[in-house]
């Protein structure tokens, strides 16, 4: 990924923080706070070291102060004014006898520390407050956007890849947001102090150290690249994984039945390895920054014990002090490490913001959606030369021109692959026409809201889509706070009442996945209620009798017709015998209108609709 398009990423997401801008200066002021009190130990080993030695170190152009002057003093400089501090400190730690010392230089270490890990305490829940917080808007905003997408989105997505990233991916955000600034103030704030106490304490020694720092920094970039492309192609294989995962547990049946477990089981295998592969080598290179730092540190350590030695030994420097020197190294190998780290949990994060951001990119259906809002269907539906094309592929409608009133009962019939469900699909704007225009009422439907337009309609396919809920539920889908006796009357209409009564728990049982506990008939009936509940004006009846046995088939039918009766409807059959009664048939073969007129008529013609009901 080039950098640019890296920093506008790490930048987006960082707005996710904006709208708990409060929360995040109180985390920054925390952690600071905390990387403060880690700090002030290591300036505490002189202090420590003088007493137990029973020494009282001198404090640089004060000597000659005595207390009274020093009340007075204005100091002129940062380190006059560094002295001065040193000079008070003095005053309160080796004020006493050696034991009183030791014992007030103890209360004063364990009050800090203890006022640090209260500080810790906070800061690391307000951070996983944030990170939570953040991942839950990532989330709704990536569901709420999936909800919103064109139906040509999930024809060319597989379900497993679109779980996967409401999983997966919105967990690996977590690193690259709050984790990451929350470390970036700690850590940087606590290597910032450790090198302000080196630099202090001898910047000889200080110089010598920092030469290995722009080699360190250019492994760090050089993992960092790989890490990011790893981690892109790392939650790519996880979508692949998440796919046949999400297959087989609900073609579950079909699995069993074939007997392809075995096959199944290595395709995942497939995956779970390919995944497994791609993880290690970018983990490679992940694992490889901590010993690259710590190699580093090492060398600088010897040179440190080398030339600060020699420096002791000259008397050019305290051993306290060097002591301290060599403490604050050793302490800011630590927030320097977990830096390197955290770079690879930011490119981690940002691979999967890449994906993320992906999808919230896309253009929605409202984005095309009209401006008219419409609340009744009052005259008729027309369309006018209208074509249609999935993609690149060859159309699947080719000029179609048909009209239908208000309150007809309009049946599209043809064989498999004709374009029936096409038809069908382009009145609640399923997908975009390629070309002509449908009309409701005389207003092109791109002009209507989409939501205004669906709110008309009522859809019952063959293919009836339930919920792992209960049967109340999954009647009253869609519709807030409905009464129990409405529900159960939708349900007598559409021959639901019997075998729903007859449940464990009545209209309170939860059916499972899909309606898993129901036969055909029954799941069709239940969404037969469902459509008869909302009491839509147009119904779209897709094949919803075609899967069904002889009994079940005679109560949908019944059903069905208590539906329909004084609604404008659609409906797409392929057994005849349930359409004699149409107004209107339409006869389609090879996306085209070839034959249209009522049942009587067409059966006089000698054409397909004659052939398809002798067959």
């Amino acid at each position: 990924m080039k950098k640019d398009n890296a920093a506008r990423t790490y930048l987006r997401l960082l707005a996710y923080l904006l709208p708990l801008w409060k929360k995040v200066i109180l985390l920054i002021v925390l952690t600071s706070i905390f990387a403060l009190l880690s700090g002030v130990s290591i300036t505490l080993i002189p202090p420590f070291l003088h007493i137990l030695f029973n020494e009282k170190p001198k404090v640089e152009n004060l000597e000659t102060l005595n207390e009274q002057d020093h009340s007075r003093l204005i100091p002129d400089s940062i380190e006059r004014q560094i002295n001065v501090a040193k000079y008070r400190a003095m005053k309160i730690i080796y004020k006493g006898e050696s034991t009183e010392r030791l014992a007030r230089f103890c209360i004063i270490f364990f009050s800090l520390m203890f006022i640090k890990c209260v500080f810790e305490y906070f800061s690391e829940y307000l951070n996983i407050f944030l990170g939570q917080s953040i991942l839950k808007t990532v989330r709704d905003e990536l569901y709420s956007k999936i909800q919103q997408l064109p139906m040509t989105f999930f024809d060319r997505n597989k379900t497993g890849h679109l779980i996967s990233r409401m999983t997966n991916d919105v967990t690996g955000l977590r690193g690259a947001i709050v984790d990451g600034l929350s470390s970036i103030v700690r850590n940087g704030l606590m290597a910032i102090i450790a090198i302000t106490i080196i630099f202090y304490t001898s910047w000889k020694l200080s110089l010598v150290t920092m030469v290995l720092v722009p080699i360190n920094a250019f492994f760090i970039i050089l993992i960092s690249r790989k890490l990011r492309k790893g981690s892109i192609r790392a939650q790519g294989i996880i979508a692949d994984m998440t796919t046949v995962l999400q297959e087989t547990i609900s073609g579950v049946r079909v699995v069993k039945a074939f007997g392809m477990g075995p096959f199944e089981k290595r395709k995942f295998s497939f995956f779970n390895l390919k995944y497994l592969k791609e993880y290690l080598k970018m983990r490679r290179f992940a694992e490889l920054a901590r010993p690259t730092s710590e190699a580093l540190g090492m060398m600088a350590s010897v040179i440190i014990l080398w030339y600060g030695g020699k420096l002791v030994i000259s008397e050019q420097l305290d051993p306290a002090n060097l002591m301290m020197f060599i403490g604050a190294m050793l302490w800011v190998v630590n927030p320097i490490k977990r830096l390197s780290k955290l770079n690879s949990m930011v490119q981690v994060g940002l691979g999967c913001a890449y994906r993320i951001f992906g999808i919230l990119d896309i253009p929605t259906e409202e984005d095309s959606s009209g401006r008219i809002d419409v609340a009744q269907f009052r005259d008729k539906i027309e369309y006018k030369n209208v074509s249609f094309r999935y993609n690149d592929t060859t159309e699947v409608l080719k000029e179609i021109d048909l009209e239908i009133k208000k309150g007809e009962i309009v049946a599209i019939v043809g064989i498999s692959g004709a374009g029936k469900s096409t038809l069908a699909d382009l009145l609640p704007r399923f997908y975009e026409i390629t070309s002509g225009q449908i009309l409701f009422d005389g207003e092109n439907i791109e002009d209507i809201k989409i939501s205004s337009l669906r709110s008309m309609m009522g859809i019952v396919t063959q293919e009836t889509i339930l919920f792992n809920d209960s049967v109340y539920n999954n009647i009253a889908y869609g519709l807030e706070s409905c009464q129990m006796d409405r529900v159960i009357e939708a349900a007598k209409a559409a021959n639901a009442h019997g075998f729903i009564s007859r449940m464990s728990d009545g209209y309170e049982t939860v059916i499972g996945d899909r309606g898993i506990q129901l036969s055909g008939g029954q799941r069709q009936r239940l969404a037969i209620a469902r459509a008869l509940l909302k009491n839509p004006q147009i119904l779209i009846l897709d094949e919803a009798t075609s899967s069904l046995d002889v009994e079940s088939e005679a109560l949908v039918q019944e059903a069905i017709d208590r539906l329909v009766k004084g609604r404008t409807a659609l409906v797409i059959a392929h057994r005849l015998s349930t359409i004699r009664n149409a107004d209107k048939i339409i006869v389609l073969e090879d996306g085209r209108i070839v034959q249209s007129g009522k049942h009587e008529e067409l059966m006089n013609e000698d054409g397909i609709y004659r052939k398809l009901h002798r067959t």
